[in-house]
């Protein structure tokens, strides 16, 4: 694994549910809230949002988690950050209501993100999450992690 890196997208599946559950709320609030102006709006946002994130994240590299030696890089939307295995302490799995994910705190060199970092600390007690929206269970990944992490001290 010393030169590996791998790639993984989102989950077609998930991704497909989230845009054809999204249009039938976009399509119902048409049909159920047209006397409420405000709740038709706002259903139309949020849901609307939905069918759009969902559409973006089916083409090819706008959304994936890639790892390798130095670390990981989250892409999302086009939007990318990339975090070295030195900047975080340990990995750890987790819940966020119904879904696993992988938690994890910065090093104190980590300088960037400062308030977001207290943020998240304060809602979720660690200061670092990754969402398995990705093709690759959640303890897979988690034990793939702290093996490129284990590997790059």
């Amino acid at each position: 694994m010393k030169n590996e890196t791998h790639i993984f997208r989102p989950n077609k599946l998930k991704n497909m549910i989230l845009l054809v559950g999204s249009s039938i709320s976009v399509a119902l609030g048409f049909i159920v809230l047209d006397d409420d102006p405000k709740m038709f709006w706002l259903n139309n946002i949020f849901f609307g949002l939905g069918v759009i994130v969902s559409l973006i994240q089916f083409y090819p590299n706008s959304t994936y988690l890639k790892l390798n030696k130095e670390g990981f890089e989250i892409k999302h939307l086009f939007r990318s950050s990339f975090t070295k295995w030195s900047e975080i302490k340990d990995l750890t799995q987790g819940q966020v209501g119904m879904t696993k994910v992988i938690f994890f705190d910065y090093t104190d060199e980590h300088k960037k993100w400062c308030i977001a970092k207290i943020m998240a600390k304060n809602l979720a007690k660690k200061e670092g999450t990754i969402m398995n929206l990705y093709n690759i269970k959640t303890d897979e990944l988690l034990r793939l992690m702290k093996e490129y992490k284990r590997k790059s001290k």
